[in-house]
């Protein structure tokens, strides 16, 4: 998967830290009509102003736009607890292609809601991803931190991690991230090759599955080899073409030369 543009990371980056005017959330929005955020790139829903709630807080969503630029811009997520006194106010920037709006999600199962702002849509290797932010407290807390991440699902990988899966038809990135105080670390990143596919029903035969960006392996105290060993054999990257026979690396990689 390409990496994104230094300028739209560093826009994105000087969104999330935006002061904006401090005051309490509106309670006359409507309710949001959705809650799950919409990062799939077959789906859409509208960017409307609008409150949802989670836990002990209340969230006031509410975009920014221009009459010249009909799509939004911007959006702020006004936090407030059960007094009404803001908790926490969250900016983004937003590209137009943004096929969402804001939502509300359990995503890596600690039975607490994630904060999850879909910001744009693009195409990585031939297939359309989202770029989006997750912010998320642990236990109690009241302040969220941000991650950002690519993809076109984000869900638990079955092992204590959350994973995105990304990338296009025949090829396939899973991030994988360990859930922390501080948000998520990203710990690795798996890419799941169809090696060879039946030319008459389009059946993936074999998959090669391999490790890189493999900066936070620190944090689970593994090299890139136990990686490759450790997360090619996780639930998350076994459901990728269940059926295909799996490959191992370092035969492909001797096979190839």
């Amino acid at each position: 998967m390409k990496r994104l543009p230094l300028r739209v990371a560093l826009m994105t980056t000087v969104a999330a830290g935006t002061v904006w005017p401090v005051a309490a959330a509106d309670t006359t929005l409507p309710p949001c009509s959705q809650t799950a955020a919409i990062i799939s790139p077959k789906a859409t829903s509208p960017h409307t102003d609008c409150r949802m709630h989670s836990g002990a807080l209340d969230f006031a969503v509410t975009y920014w736009t221009t009459p010249e630029l009909p799509a939004p811009r911007a959006v702020k997520v006004t936090a407030t607890d059960s007094s009404g006194a803001v908790a926490q106010t969250i900016d983004e920037l937003l590209e137009p292609s943004s096929p969402g709006g804001v939502g509300l999600q359990d995503i890596d199962g600690d039975g607490r809601d994630e904060l999850i702002i879909p910001i744009a849509q693009h195409l990585f290797n031939g297939g359309a991803n989202t770029r989006f932010s997750v912010w998320r407290a642990p236990g109690d807390r009241q302040h969220f931190e941000r991650t950002q991440m690519v993809g076109q699902a984000v869900y638990p990988s079955g092992d204590g991690y959350l994973v995105t899966n990304g990338g296009a038809l025949e090829s396939r990135d899973l991030t994988f991230y360990l859930p922390t105080g501080a948000g998520y670390t990203l710990v690795v990143v798996l890419t799941i090759e169809a090696e060879e596919v039946d030319p008459d029903t389009h059946r993936v035969l074999t998959v090669v599955c391999r490790a890189h960006q493999e900066d936070g392996l620190h944090a689970v105290d593994m090299n890139i080899h136990q990686a490759e060993d450790t997360f090619c054999a996780s639930p998350a990257a076994k459901a990728i073409w269940p059926d295909a026979e799996r490959i191992s690396i370092r035969h492909w990689r001797r096979g190839q030369g």
